[in-house]
């Protein structure tokens, strides 16, 4: 073994080995397959206030592009660079990197943003101290046996409109050529810094591109990918899916593209997919057998970058380390989001994102108000500031014991009753699985009905409706909606016919009974939603009403007044059909919707 001295100043051991890429796999020199289990060191060169804890708090800037710029305004640029310097010191230091393999974990990766390297008024120029954060980051990795993928979280223009690109509300690389020319050639620098690296696993190109279109996101990645290949020929890169898949990339050996993997972000049941249950979870975990076909089709390496349970109640730790032992099963590559976060009491609870956090109760600090003496010590302490450790998830993710086996699954229900309401007929729009209708008495009824959404150009549900013609209003109660899916619906809904595409306006809720307006003014068209309200089940009322040239959506919790939800000009014709909907949103079962006093009134 023979040690070096990095740029940093680290004395470091024996570089890590290289891996290479085998088909789906990651292999070391001597060919051997590497489990990769790792975590994301977010909120280190690219802030997001949420992780501080300070969001909605006086003084906390939007993102790190405001606190930079409001640094800068008090106190000048060089001690606006002095004091970032401090955070980014203080917020991950060696004791991280030394925690870390107690958990299990053998990579890290690294969300950059291009402010790190390269300035807006001077582009396609380094910075001075461009590569002084990020090789501290490899050098402490390689240190400790950590491998690294280089995270590029905010690019040039911002790849969505999100903060955690650095600078939220822009949004410009899918239309600025110049910025994505910029990414490409910053991705030609870093593959030139680390191509010798061994420690530096692979080059994740664009972090969530969701603000970008697909086929931009193709172009973007391919302008970056050749001038990657031309300094570093070898290493794995990564192209970011979108929210629903990878496919508009196509196989990139078809594509003659060498050792690039395709990487997803799941978070069921926190952005999608459910609620935070174990069922959403054994539905997801269900689900990644496709995932699983797709990757072994295409033979290329896969990531999940970022994932987290958070929450005790839908499996917390023991579900977390299912995943990792899942993914791994596949030969998938996972890294949790994150290793660290802030909580307003300290130590470890019920619901927790990071795997270490603050012990103490959180501190606070108004960037707009407080001295720069109270600014630097807030930043210092992080360094040295007791850190509580999620035992729970250190002990399931390093454990060699079996897991307990799931609970039963609960049955799928793809049938129902057929019976049916006097004076309304049922109608499955759009071809979904068919529904069905069950009478309670006293003007109750269960709607059944499956289907992918009312969404988009196209739609597919269950339709309980008449016809009728001219002004009118209609209403029901809510009393259930079965927790299938974040978007399965219940409520009203008007259109112009019942097909797929027609025109509509309709008032919906979902399982969390927030309520929600939507329309599609023109057939064909996109629909469109206006922001949804909270609201309370059950005894939900919800009422649509046409009158003089408009269509109006209103939602009533119990007894209480009516509240409008949104409304639109009406744009449908004057015979129109109308009725309550059931919508899974998911096609391979129905779900149930408890329904009362159903009623159309005309003027």
């Amino acid at each position: 073994m023979f040690s070096l001295v990095a740029a940093a100043g680290f004395l470091l051991s024996a570089p890590l080995p290289p891996l290479h890429v085998q088909g789906t796999k990651m292999v070391d020199p001597q060919g051997h397959a590497v489990t990769l289990k790792g975590v994301n060191l977010g909120n280190w060169l690219v802030n997001e206030f949420w992780m501080l804890g300070l969001s909605g708090l006086p003084g906390t800037p939007k993102d790190q592009y405001d606190l930079e710029k409001l640094l800068a305004e008090r106190f000048g640029e060089s001690e606006k660079d002095r004091l970032m310097d401090l955070y980014r010191s203080s917020w991950i230091t060696e004791r991280d990197f030394k925690l870390m393999p107690t958990f299990g974990f053998n990579f890290v990766r690294l969300p950059m943003n291009y402010r790190l390297m390269e300035d807006d008024r001077t582009p396609f120029h380094l910075k001075p101290n461009a590569w002084k954060w990020i090789d501290r980051a490899v050098d402490l990795s390689e240190r400790h046996g950590l491998y690294v993928i280089l995270d590029m979280h905010g690019a040039q223009g911002g790849q969505s409109p999100y903060d955690h690109t650095g600078r939220s509300d822009q949004n410009h690389l899918k239309d600025n050529v110049e910025d994505q020319k910029r990414l490409a050639w910053l991705w030609g620098e870093i593959a030139k810094r680390y191509r010798n690296r061994g420690a530096v696993m692979a080059y994740d190109v664009m972090n969530e591109p969701y603000g970008t279109p697909k086929p931009i996101q193709v172009d973007v990645f391919k302008r970056a990918l050749a001038e990657i290949r031309k300094n570093d020929p070898e290493k794995l890169v990564f192209a970011h899916g979108n929210y629903d898949d990878f496919d508009h990339y196509g196989d990139p050996k078809a594509n003659g593209w060498h050792n690039v993997g395709f990487q997803m972000h799941f978070y069921p049941g926190l952005f999608g997919g459910g609620r935070p249950t174990v069922a959403t979870h054994m539905k997801h975990l269900a689900s990644l057998a496709g995932w699983d076909a797709k990757v072994k089709k295409l033979n290329v390496p896969f990531l999940i970058g970022e994932m987290n349970v958070v929450f005790d109640a839908a499996g917390g730790a023991q579900m977390m380390r299912r995943y990792y032992e899942t993914h791994a099963a596949y030969g998938w590559m996972t890294s949790m989001w994150a290793w660290k976060t802030v909580s307003k009491e300290g130590g470890i609870h019920p619901a927790n994102w990071g795997a270490v956090v603050n012990q103490e109760p959180m501190r606070t600090i108004n960037f707009a108000a407080d001295s720069k003496a109270a600014i630097e010590e807030y930043f210092e302490r992080f360094a040295s500031e007791p850190l509580a450790v999620n035992e729970a998830l250190r002990r399931e993710l390093t454990s060699k014991e079996p897991l307990p086996p799931l609970p039963p699954t609960p049955p799928v229900r793809t049938t129902a009753p057929q019976e049916s309401l006097e004076g309304w007929t049922a109608t499955d729009v759009g071809k979904p699985l068919t529904g069905g209708l069950k009478l309670l008495g006293s003007g109750a009824f269960e709607l059944y009905g499956g289907g992918s959404d009312i969404w988009g150009t196209k739609d597919q549900f269950r339709f309980l409706n008449q016809a009728i013609e001219g002004d009118f209003e209609i209403q029901v109660v809510v009393d259930g909606v079965e927790d299938l899916e974040d978007y399965t619906k219940a409520g009203l809904t008007i259109r112009s016919g019942r097909d797929s595409d027609a025109q509509f306006a309709m008032i919906t809720t979902f399982p969390n009974a927030e309520v929600q307006f939507a329309y599609r003014d023109t057939e064909p068209g996109e629909a469109q939603g206006l922001t949804a309200k909270a609201a309370t089940l059950p005894n939900l009322r919800l009422r649509l009403v046409r009158k003089g040239g408009k269509i109006e959506g209103f939602f009533a919790k119990g007894a209480g007044e009516w509240i409008s939800a949104g409304s639109t000009a009406d744009h449908l014709p004057r015979k129109v059909y109308v009725g309550a909907i059931a919508l899974s949103h998911d096609n391979s079962q129905l779900v149930k919707i408890t329904y009362r006093d159903l009623r159309i009134m005309k003027p």
